[in-house]
């Protein structure tokens, strides 16, 4: 607490200890003096059952500390300390618990529906049946927490990392989870996914990123070398597409390279390179894109032929990359059509 408190921290500690109207005096009185608790120590103390609600407890330690059943209702507990606290069943609605400490804090069937709790950390902890109901979990770490039976429905918990941690049987309807890049990194490990109700897009979309980020994982965990060093490259090359998931990327990437072959043509046909043969073509400004098109699909029409080495490079060149592409457009369009989870 500030040195210029009217009320020591001591005091306010024994307040609290004691509880009942001598705690409620104690917080009329804080309510005159702004940041009054910010810092305080109260690390190690049974505080179960008090009313802390609406209180500015920023920054303040709780550790290992007794909160179960502690009414921490809209109460401020930005950087709070919070880490091997007992908090079953503790009434934290609304509270804004941006960036606290719960390391392997005991929040078992806790309320934290609609809590801030943007950067929180929460590795190990134990949050069975807890309610996070409407909660900003944006950045939050999860790492090998326990959220069997949770309600998530109606989170946000995009960009929060869940290495390991266990979701059996957790309530995730209308989960809010951002797209595939803000997945990435996020779900090593994750257990129990299979189990969540409520979002099968949900469930489908983080398994497939467990699986990714166990590649990269295994990837990174080969010894160094050429042969690591290929595998990163192609799986970050394998990034650009979503990992085999976007469908738009892929037709976005096949049509940039069949219009990039096509201004090649055009300048040979423009400049008189003499690499293609137009002379059985419309010769038309649209003809060296037609003729790349035609090609990149494996069509090969024969009006335009090659009249070089570098022309017939060229074109098993644009051959190869577009059987390439074009069967992955086949495969993702079929596994996007088909897939149901």
């Amino acid at each position: 607490m500030d040195d210029g408190t009217v009320l020591s921290q001591d005091t306010v500690k024994a307040a609290l200890l004691e509880g009942g109207e001598t705690w409620r005096k104690t917080v009329a009185e804080l309510a005159s003096v702004p940041n009054a608790l910010h810092n305080a120590n109260f690390s190690e103390l049974d505080l179960s059952d008090r009313d802390l609600s609406s209180l500015d407890l920023s920054h303040v330690d709780f550790f290992a500390g007794c909160l179960t059943s502690t009414n921490l209702k809209k109460s401020i507990l930005h950087k709070a300390e919070l880490a091997n606290s007992k908090m079953q069943k503790a009434a934290l609605y609304k509270a804004d618990l941006s960036k606290a400490i719960l390391h392997e804090t005991d929040l078992t069937e806790a309320d934290l529906s609609s809590t801030d709790c943007r950067g929180a950390d929460f590795r190990g902890a134990t949050l069975r049946g807890a309610n996070l109901a409407g909660a900003d979990l944006r950045g939050a770490d999860f790492s090998q927490a326990d959220l069997t039976g949770a309600d998530l429905s109606l989170a946000d918990i995009t960009g929060a990392k869940f290495h390991f941690a266990q979701l059996a049987e957790a309530n995730v309807t209308h989960l809010k989870y951002g797209n595939y890049r803000q997945m990435e990194g996020l779900y090593l490990g994750v257990r129990g996914v299979e189990q969540c109700y409520g979002s099968a897009l949900f469930v489908r979309d983080a398994k497939d990123q467990d699986y990714i980020d166990t590649l990269f994982q295994s990837l990174n965990d080969k010894s160094p070398g050429f042969i690591k060093s290929l595998d990163l490259f192609l799986f970050r090359a394998w990034a650009l597409i979503d990992h085999g998931r976007s469908l738009l990327k892929v037709s976005f990437y096949a049509t940039i390279i069949a219009m990039l072959y096509g201004f090649i043509y055009l300048a040979d046909m423009t400049f008189g390179w003499n690499v293609m043969d137009y002379s059985n073509s419309a010769q038309t400004w649209f003809t060296p894109f037609y003729y790349s098109v035609v090609t990149y699909t494996t069509l090969g029409y024969g009006d335009v032929t090659a009249n070089s080495l570098m022309g017939e490079i060229l074109v098993i060149s644009e051959v190869i990359v577009g059987y390439f592409t074009l069967g992955l457009l086949l495969a993702i369009l079929a596994n996007t059509i088909a897939r149901r989870s």
